[in-house]
Formats: C-alpha cells, sequence, structure tokens
C-alpha cells in the first residue's frame, strides 16, 4: 500500500506540475548565465552591465582574486563582453598576478525561445573561473575551470503554479586552452529557480571534461559523470539594475590537484549592474 501511495502520489505530483506550468515570457529580465553556464538570454541592444566577482586566488599565498566585465548589447540578439583580474590585488599578500590574458564574449541568438521550443545561442568566451594554476599543481598552465570557448547553449523558461519562474539550461563547448592535449567536447546544465522577485536560485552541473589532465598512458582518458563539478548560488536584486551573488564551487570537491589533494569548494561572491545608454 506504501508503495502505491507513493507512486501515485508522484504521478500527480509531476501531473499538477506539468499542466500548472505556463511558458516564460521572452520579454522578461533574461538570465545570461545561472554561475558559469551560459544561457540564451542576451542584453537587449543598447543595454551594458557591469559585474565585479570577488574569489579565493588559486594560489593561497595571494589570498583573494578579483574579475571585473562588462557586457554590452549591440542588437536584441547580439551581446560582446570583456573582463579582465586577477589575484593578490585585495588582501594582505604582498605579491600580486594578473590573468594571462584578458576574457571576451561574444554571444548571439539564433533562435528565440517559443511555446514549444527552446531558445538557442551560440558564442565563444575565453574567461576561465576558480583562479590561476600552473604546472606544480595541475599539468598545464591558465585557470583551474577552464573557459568554455566556443559554445552552443539552450534555455527554456516555465512559470509554475503561475507564480515561480523556473528556468532548464543546458550547455555544449569546446574550449581552446589546452587543445592539444585535451580534445573532447565539456558539457554543463542546470536550472533556475525564482522564490519571489527579489531572490532566485541556481544550480548547475559541469561534467569538467575539458579539465581533466592527460594521463600517461590514456590518450583517450574521459571523465565520468560522476566526477563533473556542482556550483550552487544565490541571486538577490535590490532593483532592476542592481543585484548581488553568493556562489559555492564545486559543492562535491571533485576538482583534483596531480598529486591527488582536493582544491576544495569555495564561497565567491559577485555585484552585478545592469542599466541602458
Amino acid at each position: 500500500m506504501g508503495k502505491r501511495f507513493s507512486k501515485g502520489a508522484l504521478s500527480a505530483f509531476f501531473f499538477a506540475l506539468i499542466f500548472s506550468s505556463q511558458v516564460f515570457s521572452q520579454e522578461s529580465w533574461q538570465l545570461r548565465r545561472l554561475i558559469d553556464t551560459h544561457t540564451a538570454g542576451v542584453l537587449s541592444r543598447g543595454s551594458y552591465e557591469f559585474d565585479c566577482s570577488i574569489y579565493p586566488a588559486g594560489d593561497p599565498d595571494l589570498g583573494t582574486g578579483i574579475n571585473l566585465g562588462l557586457g554590452v548589447g549591440v542588437t536584441n540578439r547580439l551581446m560582446i563582453g570583456l573582463s579582465y583580474g586577477g589575484e593578490g590585488f585585495v588582501g594582505r599578500g604582498r605579491n600580486a598576478k594578473g590573468n594571462p590574458m584578458p576574457g571576451f564574449l561574444v554571444k548571439y541568438r539564433i533562435f528565440e525561445e517559443n511555446y514549444f521550443f527552446p531558445g538557442i545561442v551560440l558564442g565563444y568566451d575565453h574567461q576561465g573561473h576558480g583562479g590561476l594554476s600552473d604546472t606544480s599543481q595541475f599539468d598545464y598552465r591558465g585557470y583551474i575551470y577552464k573557459s568554455p570557448g566556443f559554445f552552443l547553449a539552450g534555455s527554456k523558461n516555465y512559470l509554475l503554479f503561475t507564480k515561480l519562474q523556473f528556468g532548464i539550461h543546458g550547455a555544449l563547448s569546446f574550449s581552446m586552452e589546452e587543445v592539444k592535449t585535451v580534445k573532447w567536447p565539456n558539457f554543463d546544465a542546470g536550472i533556475d529557480l525564482g522564490i519571489n522577485d527579489e531572490l532566485s536560485f541556481v544550480l548547475e552541473y559541469n561534467l569538467g571534461f575539458n579539465t581533466r589532465d592527460p594521463v600517461e598512458g590514456k590518450p583517450n582518458y574521459y571523465a565520468r559523470f560522476s566526477q563533473g563539478y556542482m556550483n550552487v548560488g544565490l541571486k538577490w536584486a535590490f532593483s532592476e539594475n542592481f543585484f548581488i551573488e553568493f556562489d559555492a564551487r564545486d559543492v562535491l570537491e571533485n576538482r583534483k590537484r596531480k598529486n591527488g589533494s582536493t582544491v576544495g569548494w569555495s564561497r565567491e561572491l559577485k555585484v552585478v549592474y545592469i542599466n541602458h545608454f
């Protein structure tokens, strides 16, 4: 009886979920990324956004890293962006290290979202995350979580029970970092849930295929699904133009150094300001 009740209750829940859902209007505020994962959202024409991220440095001796970004909506389908930062500029460390080069972004929405199909974007993003690393920790020099590179992303948004904003997102990417040794594409996916008109919860899972270090004698070494990186975050909108974001990266602590030690999960802060010219 208990099993029958559980199955019946579960079926009723999903039935209610599906039939109480509506497609979320594309004219509403567009989420452009979850934490790292790109969505189908882009800035509208004539709008811009400025963001500042603060995170633990890849090198503990440098303390804290900071990254500044600027995005501009060129048309209602095309946006571009530029970012730069480094580690040790904030905190008590004596030394500081800038990123090897600026990050840049080009993102174009090919298809608009409608009732039946998701929105689709194509783009290139050269900004990595999680701090800088070198050959003393990994078998490459660059970001702990590599930049997406070329990516194709899709999003489908709903209103659950006519109140909760809910979105499903996924992105297929191919990073140009260490492309000579890591040649396979990566995939990440996630969801966002609007708790109310100010708070939004986001969750994403990065399979991490493009961050697997080369293994001697295993040229076709491929990551398992369980070895990916889960990130969670909470976005708090103070107004239509300003919000703050609290993120926890790699909460499952799956990212390893080449000596086998765990990088560990991190707590990060991001501030975003959006406006029109």
